[in-house]
């Protein structure tokens, strides 16, 4: 009988197959000791083939409603290693010897979990500068001392994107069911129970967004509706407006005044939507269905 693996890797996919070639590529890298296994939401491209020619163990949702939280707790349930290491299609890891930081953070038996830093290769400028804040070059250490402080820009307690948990503790402390933010909620309950987590820099990964105005509304009202399930959407006008006045002179700085103006709109639809989301439990079903992007019962 084999041994168990150390780590376990969870990607949740759906017609990845544009941009899975260089993350397969990199566990590969990596050695025999990684497991893999995914968990498809009925892709019609080439996906299902290049995860089974990695050797990845293919998970179906067999016509069940793609959740954040239930389908990586799925996909945990069917691997074996003591860590689970959780990735998103898209990420590409940036160069080689990127795992052994992020493994590391778990020789302190303190310690329930750590993410790694985004850089935001191809991103827009207004994601860029999001992910530059969220994912700078300093560690942190986070404790229960850090859910006093108020959510927002460079306070993520946990990444689903790119983020190890220790099995032990996801056995009792699975992700939760909800619409968006499942890292978050489960980074804030791992704290709460006396576990801390680590953010690792040197542990690295590109993952870049640029969304159409549209998409950004929809990927912001679920952020909005599944933070106020959490309690932590107070606030966000007053947090908001110091983030964009930040965010518009490095636009400037970066990018030129000329990209100032698409900025401003980008996040005048990325507030409205998130205060919206926060309002979806008093709004019609099928009004949230259909401003939401993340699939609704």
């Amino acid at each position: 009988m084999n041994p168990a693996p150390r780590v376990s890797v969870i990607v949740p996919t759906r017609n990845g197959a544009a941009t899975l070639p260089p993350l397969l590529a990199a566990l590969g890298r990596e050695g025999s000791g990684l497991e893999i296994v995914a968990i498809d939401s009925d892709s019609t491209d080439a996906t299902r083939e290049l995860l089974v020619g990695a050797g990845a163990q293919v998970l179906d949702l067999g016509g069940e409603r793609f959740g954040h939280g239930s389908a990586r707790n799925r996909a945990a349930a069917a691997a074996s290693g003591e860590i689970l290491l959780f990735l998103t299609q898209d990420v590409e890891p940036v160069g080689d010897g990127w795992l052994a930081p992020l493994v590391a953070a778990f020789d302190e038996p303190v310690v329930a979990g750590a993410f790694g830093r985004q850089v935001p290769r191809g991103a827009s400028p207004e994601e860029a500068f999001l992910a530059g804040v969220n994912y700078s070059g300093e560690p942190r250490r986070l404790t229960a001392r850090d859910l006093d402080r108020r959510f927002g820009p460079g306070a993520t307690f946990f990444s689903s994107a790119f983020g190890a948990v220790r099995r032990a503790v996801w056995v009792r402390q699975p992700f939760p069911d909800i619409v968006m933010s499942e890292d978050q909620a489960w980074g804030m309950a791992a704290l709460r129970a006396g576990h801390e987590i680590r953010y690792v820099p040197e542990a690295a990964v590109y993952h870049g967004h640029r969304f159409p105005l549209a998409r950004v509304f929809r990927r912001n009202f679920d952020s909005g509706s599944s933070l106020a399930e959490l309690g932590v959407a107070g606030g966000a006008w007053t947090r908001g407006l110091g983030h964009l006045a930040r965010e518009l002179s490095w636009i400037a700085a970066e990018h030129g005044v000329g990209a100032v103006p698409h900025a401003i709109i980008y996040e005048a639809v990325r507030m409205l939507a998130f205060q919206c989301g926060r309002l979806e439990r008093r709004m019609p079903r099928a009004w949230a269905r259909r401003l939401g992007e993340a699939p609704r019962g």
